[in-house]
């Protein structure tokens, strides 16, 4: 039984279900937590089934499913869906299609088979600004953005992510430069993904 909410700055809350009218019903029954304890959320679904279940929804809106968590237990429930553009695309989720998804997604959530009885959150978000670059899709949906990049070697540094193939990519360094100097970059190069221990997006307030 889920209320949706969807992110960034928008939310909204669907309709109660069938479920949750009866787990009402039993705390006004004087329905005892002590005698019936509160399953997490994570324990009581199947985050696999419920991927599987939300997959073709996501699909249908041209999105892929990034992530799906579980967290909180009781009346604190949250199933939070993370959806994202698929890799060949530059830009983010609009909050219109974060709505129409988060309202098609619980829909869909009636079917599944170990829905929870107790009311849940489901919130539907997309990646935050600066997500990490762990999958090779993470780097094509990160071109033209400017990431910070620990090697395995040890070096760090900022820079342009001007393309990448999910194998290589072909970066400009930023060169440090004085405040109020405009930012400068050295000439593109190529490193190899392999080579790179940690990544994620940068934000920029005038990019």
């Amino acid at each position: 039984m889920a209320n949706t909410s969807s992110n960034s700055s928008a939310r909204g809350k669907s309709p109660s279900r069938e479920r949750r009218r009866l787990a009402r019903e039993k705390a006004n029954a004087s329905y005892s937590d002590q005698a019936h304890p509160r399953n997490h959320l994570a324990d009581s679904v199947s985050l696999a089934e419920i991927r599987a279940t939300l997959r073709p929804v996501a699909e249908e809106f041209g999105l892929v499913i990034e992530e799906v968590t579980a967290r909180g237990a009781g009346k604190s429930q949250t199933l939070t869906i993370v959806v994202d553009l698929q890799e060949d695309e530059v830009g983010s989720v609009a909050l219109d299609t974060i709505s129409e998804v988060s309202g098609a997604m619980s829909e869909a959530m009636d079917t599944v088979d170990n829905d929870p009885e107790e009311a849940y959150f489901l919130e539907v978000t997309s990646p935050g600004a600066t997500r990490k670059l762990v999958e090779p899709r993470h780097w094509k949906r990160s071109r033209g953005r400017l990431i910070s990049v620990k090697t395995v070697a040890g070096e760090s540094f900022v820079a342009r992510l001007e393309d990448t193939d999910g194998s290589r990519a072909t970066i400009a360094k930023r060169v440090e430069t004085p405040k109020g100097v405009p930012e400068k970059y050295r000439d593109p190069e190529e490193i190899d993904l392999a080579d790179v221990a940690t990544a994620r997006v940068e934000l920029e307030f005038n990019h």
